[in-house]
């Protein structure tokens, strides 16, 4: 049986050239973010209003407009860090800036404490470009795919998740020393990853290195908790057995 890499349902026949891998994705990417998203449209707004009445009331007292200037850039860039989610401190200075405009400033901030873990999960899951990356694999666009996981991956080096669902899609375009590079990273992080173990061992037997994909196939075996993914390993173990019989090992 083969997994669909986006619903994870098994299709028909059986092939142990093909990996079976499903492309995952954690749950905490799955938040809309309403809340950060209005808490940067506030930021910005009320910065520039609030940065604009400072400057004409500097222009009135004949004061330099330049401390007025300063408010309002680090508004809308705390505005723009708030909505990408990038940098918490920036995006907290700027909503703390937008309280020279306070109908806007106040709701900002109060948002932004509320959110604050969200930018801990951008950089935990990778952040759009995680996001983008299964976007791209879907479509079927494996090499912008895999830019899109190397970017997630220099945002968080130990995203395990980025590391296996880029071997994947190298595994999809024939890179598989690469592949399974990748998802020896993942099993590093992450040891009790039987997935990783299967769609390796598959991965060693495209490359014609049977005994390897035996030992990886055994090894989900003894960890996999899913009927359906034991199933299969027992089926690629076997036909891989019996192609070492005829000789195909290296």
């Amino acid at each position: 049986m083969k997994f669909c890499p986006q619903c994870g349902q098994t299709l028909s026949g059986f092939d142990l050239e093909s990996k079976q891998g499903r492309v995952q994705e954690p749950e905490a990417l799955s938040r809309k973010g309403r809340m950060r998203t209005a808490a940067g449209i506030l930021t910005i707004i009320g910065g520039f209003i609030g940065g604009s009445l400072l400057m004409t009331i500097l222009a009135q007292l004949h004061v330099s407009r330049v401390l007025g200037v300063v408010p309002l850039i680090v508004a809308v860039t705390g505005g723009i860090n708030a909505l990408k989610r990038e940098n918490y401190r920036w995006a907290l200075a700027g909503a703390i800036c937008s309280l020279l405009f306070p109908p806007f400033g106040i709701p900002a901030i109060i948002l932004l404490v509320r959110r604050k873990g969200e930018f801990q999960e951008e950089k935990e899951y990778g952040g759009d470009s995680y996001k983008r990356g299964q976007a791209y694999y879907e479509s079927g666009e494996y090499h912008k795919a895999i830019a899109e996981y190397n970017k997630a991956i220099e945002l968080n080096p130990n995203l395990g998740l980025a590391y296996f669902n880029r071997a994947y899609a190298y595994g999809e375009i024939g890179k598989y020393d690469e592949a399974i590079a990748d998802y020896s990273k993942a099993i590093e992080l992450n040891p009790g990853d039987a997935q990783a173990h299967y769609n390796r061992g598959l991965d060693y037997y495209n490359k014609g290195e049977v005994s390897k994909a035996v030992s990886d196939l055994e090894k989900c075996i003894g960890l996999s908790t899913e009927p359906e993914l034991t199933k299969d390993a027992k089926q690629a173990l076997l036909e891989t057995k019996n192609s070492l019989g005829r000789g195909e090992s290296k």
